[in-house]
């Protein structure tokens, strides 16, 4: 793939760039049909714990902690594509082998499966869209793939809860498994992207030019991406909470579907993903992520005092309008500077905060809710969203040259 040519190109919304935002769709929503039925499934087909429940939603994380450095290496040295179509494809088959897990044990060897396999499309679509985008438009290129990002996980909970009632746990896993086997099989006709670069002299500070090489990057973690994978993680304790504990919540005080909840939060952030899709080019790393936690902190607590549906739904609005620009514009930052050659391992070290986030906020939100109560998970997650703030100043104070600036 051409960086400077993506550079050059007016046009954003490109043939590859479309189907790998329709491929993601099936992808998420494959994934996010599992969020409420893996809770269900374990309190009511295993007859597992509230702290049982938060040990299945973060276990995949450590064997996905593992896996994510070498995934993004991996992506470096053999191509973005080959990562999405073969972890895509291994994801379908992991989900759909929830419904033969009878025992805890076996669900947790399961969801271990999971987390070696599903982070392969994460990092290697997050990474092509950058480098199918513009320097100066990749925030922009990354808020019209979180539409579909957001897109399959507001669908994928109410597909996940709909079949599950009609048809039982199996059919609602081999549905989610389904879903992702067509993400996988639309990913075989993204670019092949095979080619290793090696950067050489730079025409400008922002994006080194690229030359074709044979050798790989070294190393699996780049220190770029360290500080935005850390605040997103902060951030990400809360999406734990919503699509972890949520089905529980409204089924301890009878609030009706947690999918509608889900629901009107991911159709809200597709909307102001839409909208605002140019912001974090705008008014850059700083401005919005602050916006971002802020709001995160604010729909959290909101949903955790206010326990009907009213209170759900402001609280789910809040943290839609609020915390929607996150993802984009950390992950901006995070490939801000860094060199075609290197982009994926950035990715990859940028996104083990979906693992970390998973695997410290889900145990730990469920040793909260076991203790206080449910509404103690909605807390927790609150709290772990305003103490990534600090984190952000301090980046901003130690180190402005690595957080994209504010454009006219």
């Amino acid at each position: 793939m051409d960086s400077a040519a993506a550079q050059t190109s007016e046009r954003l919304l490109t043939r590859d760039l479309i189907i790998l935002i329709i491929s993601g769709f099936f992808a998420l929503t494959g994934f996010g049909s599992t969020l409420p039925l893996v809770p269900r499934y374990v309190e009511g087909e295993l007859g597992g714990s509230k702290v049982a429940v938060g040990v299945a939603l973060g276990i995949f994380s450590i064997s996905a902690i593992v896996a994510r450095p070498l995934v993004g290496r991996l992506g470096d040295e053999r191509g973005r594509r080959f990562i999405i179509v073969g972890g895509t494809a291994l994801t379908a088959v992991t989900v759909a082998a929830h419904a033969l897990a009878t025992s805890l044990l076996l669900l947790y060897l399961v969801r271990l499966a999971m987390g070696v396999t599903q982070g392969a499309f994460f990092v290697g679509s997050a990474t092509l869209v950058n480098d199918l985008a513009p320097v100066e438009r990749r925030g922009e290129a990354t808020n019209y793939f979180s539409v579909a990002v957001y897109g399959g996980m507001a669908l994928g909970p109410l597909l996940g809860e709909l079949v599950q009632r009609a048809y039982g746990f199996g059919a609602a896993f081999a549905a989610g498994g389904a879903a992702l086997a067509v993400s996988s099989l639309l990913a075989l006709s993204l670019p092949d992207d095979r080619r290793k670069r090696v950067p050489i002299a730079a025409p400008s500070s922002t994006e080194p030019a690229v030359a074709v090489a044979t050798m790989p990057p070294p190393g699996l973690i780049h220190r770029a991406a360290v500080m935005p994978g850390l605040i997103l993680m902060g951030g990400l304790v809360t999406f734990t909470a919503l699509n972890g504990f949520m089905p529980l919540y409204v089924e301890e005080f009878d609030l009706g579907s947690a999918g509608t909840v889900l629901l009107i939060y991911g159709l809200l952030v597709l909307a102001m993903r839409v909208i605002g899709s140019k912001l974090p080019d705008r008014f850059g790393t700083l401005r919005m992520s602050t916006i971002s936690l802020v709001g995160q902190t604010a729909g959290m607590t909101v949903m955790g005092l206010w326990a009907s549906r009213y209170g759900l739904y402001l609280g789910a609005a809040i943290l839609a309008v609020g915390g929607s620009f996150l993802y984009p514009t950390l992950l901006t930052a995070a490939v801000y500077r860094v060199a075609e050659h290197e982009r994926a391992r950035a990715t990859s070290t940028f996104t083990l905060a979906f693992e970390l986030s998973a695997g410290l906020g889900g145990p730990l939100l469920g040793f909260a809710a076991a203790l206080f109560g449910i509404r103690a998970a909605f807390f927790g997650a609150a709290l772990a969203a305003l103490a990534a703030l600090p984190f952000l100043l301090s980046w901003a104070a130690r180190r402005p040259d690595a957080l994209v600036p504010a454009r006219a």
